[in-house]
């Protein structure tokens, strides 16, 4: 499968914030994930920090 899961990097540390995630579209500094189903998460001021295609994840971190 091509899915990935979506991380956010923050003063707290990292967490999940989406699994199954097929697509992520940026828009100036905010990040649209987008799950299999269709459902969307929006991550308000990132930037892309890593994407490991391997392992299936994609860490984004506040800017």
């Amino acid at each position: 499968m091509c899915e990935s899961s979506v991380f956010l990097e923050d003063g707290e540390g990292v967490r999940e914030i989406m699994k199954d995630v097929t697509r992520v579209v940026m828009e100036g500094k905010n990040a649209v994930c987008i799950n299999i189903i269709g459902e969307q998460v929006i991550l308000e001021g990132v930037k892309l920090k890593e994407a490991n295609l391997l392992s299936h994840g994609i860490v984004f971190k506040r800017v």
